[in-house]
């Protein structure tokens, strides 16, 4: 007699919908119906609106930037925020100016030479200086303009993906350089350095006048739109690799290379958002503060609008071994007879002397020397960003555990190291400073002034390296064991694994 099987009402009811495993979210689930992944025409457009809305933003906040800093009354902003601008891309301003002799008695030795304006000397120089909460700024506004709109869609073609990168670089190419160019007009300096230039050497003494009345200076327009177009590039790139929340491409989602860099990218792409998040909310209080008159508190809202991420750059480094020099020096001129002679004085100093230089990672804030505050607080921020990437890294399959050649532990520290060590190279080039100033006569050199912020940048890069695997190893570590304690969660089940546990007979029944 064949016995009929009841099946029990908990195992009748359907099997509920996959969830995707912390870290691995995708575009949406299995109630929200996605939206079309639309047509070239609209990738085209929403890729340059991205570009436009960043360059925006970054124009907005150098004009705040320059306003807090009272830089309004040396040259029209219109000119100077293309020239921030250019620079926040990598690109470099040029310096150039012509004194004319007085005529007369106080014309000084060029009038004795060349009768009322005969020669003439000649000023040539360049700023390099990066201001990266501008470039920041811009990145951020980019890749959430360009990833965000494809949160929630069904994934693209890669054709589409193409066309969205191309109207991003196209607008990119055509804006910047029109920026680029823009920035060009005449610079009224300081009365202090006009003086140190001029009075303090001997050029007054050469054109019977007392400084530099202004500058005019001009950006590289070619330079700087193509290192716009390879920004944007990269910033495309890498938020391919640490995207998180978006559709891409199935051959770009599944990749190797994301699979196995999108946890440690995504982890210390946010770490460092947040960082300069902070900085840039520290400034915003300092503007707040700057209205109710305190001259000394819009300058520094306005220092770290443009440098927040530099000094934060600079303090992390020094943690790392670097060393960062803040240098004045004069520049000696070229030849002697009676042009060393005239120019003998010129160049920034006079009789007060060579250059100066101050040691930066030397100094000590609150009593603490600020090698160890960086290293204090990357110490802390890498164990954290370990302990994050062990968290979104897929668990291993039990085959895919005896293939692998190392450790899951291992792997983290190693693909982190590497990311670490990059990224503090590239913030050590481009936290670097550098301004020059010569002076001219008839071809001849006479002097002039350097000035910038130098550091080591290959030391540190391997310290970071080191000390960024061990700390995320140790993260990894400490995940795994918080989560063999019970303290952590237990990571959603997918439905195979409920079908294998809901199909488990259950207790016989007697009777």
């Amino acid at each position: 007699m064949s016995r009929t099987t009841t099946t029990p009402p908990a195992a009748q009811k359907s099997d509920p919908a996959p969830r995707t495993p912390r870290g691995h979210k995708g575009p949406g689930n299995a109630d929200t119906p996605l939206k079309p992944a639309g047509g070239t025409a609209r990738h085209v457009v929403e890729g340059g609106l991205a570009v436009l809305a960043a360059l925006t933003v970054m124009s907005g906040t150098g004009y705040a930037a320059l306003r807090a800093l009272g830089a309004d009354g040396s040259a029209p902003l219109t000119r100077l925020v293309p020239a921030l601008v250019s620079l926040a891309f990598g690109g470099r301003a040029d310096l150039s100016a012509d004194l004319t002799p007085k005529a007369g008695a106080d014309g000084g030795m060029l009038d004795m030479l060349g009768g009322g304006g005969g020669l003439s000397v000649g000023i040539a120089g360049q700023v390099w200086a990066v201001p990266q909460m501008l470039t920041f700024l811009g990145a951020a506004v980019l890749g959430w303009c360009f990833f965000r709109p494809l949160r929630r869609r069904a994934r693209p073609a890669p054709a589409l993906l193409i066309a969205r990168s191309m109207g991003a670089l196209g607008v990119t190419a055509v804006l910047v350089p029109v920026l680029a160019f823009m920035a060009r007009g005449s610079l009224s300096l300081p009365e202090s350095m006009s003086d140190r230039l001029g009075k303090g050497g001997g050029l007054g003494r050469l054109t019977g006048g007392g400084g530099i009345p202004s500058l005019n200076f001009t950006t590289d327009v070619v330079l700087t739109g193509f290192l716009a177009v390879l920004e944007v590039a990269l910033v495309i790139g890498l938020g391919c690799l640490a995207a998180r929340r978006t559709s891409l491409p199935a051959p770009v989602a599944l990749s190797r290379a994301r699979l196995k860099w999108n946890p440690v990218t995504s982890t210390l792409t946010g770490i460092f958002t947040a960082l300069c998040t902070i900085a840039l909310f520290l400034a915003l209080l300092a503007g707040a503060a700057a209205a109710t008159g305190r001259d000394q508190t819009a300058k520094a809202a306005g220092a770290l609008l443009l440098a927040a991420p530099n000094l934060l750059s600079a303090v992390l480094t020094s943690g790392l071994g670097a060393s960062w020099q803040a240098e004045m020096e004069r520049r000696e001129p070229q030849g002697g007879g009676m042009m060393g002679g005239m120019g003998g004085g010129m160049g920034g100093g006079g009789a007060e002397g060579g250059g100066k230089e101050v040691d930066v990672s030397g100094k000590a804030v609150a009593g603490l020397p600020l090698w160890l505050i960086g290293l204090t607080l990357l110490v802390c921020l890498l164990v954290y960003a370990g302990y994050r990437t062990a968290a979104r890294t897929p668990a291993r399959t039990t085959r895919e555990e005896a293939d692998a050649l190392l450790g899951r532990h291992v792997e983290v520290a190693l693909r982190a190291g590497v990311a670490v060590g990059v990224g503090i190279l590239i913030l050590g080039l481009v936290s670097q400073a550098s301004m020059g100033i010569g002076f001219s006569l008839m071809s001849n050199e006479m002097g002039g002034m350097d000035a910038g912020l130098d550091g080591s940048v290959g030391f540190p890069s391997l310290t970071g390296f080191v000390l960024g695997g061990l700390a995320c190893y140790a993260g990894s570590r400490l995940r795994t064991v918080r989560d063999g304690r019970g303290l952590l969660p237990p990571r959603p089940r997918g439905r195979t694994q409920v079908r294998e546990v809901s199909s488990k007979p259950g207790p016989r029944r007697r009777g």
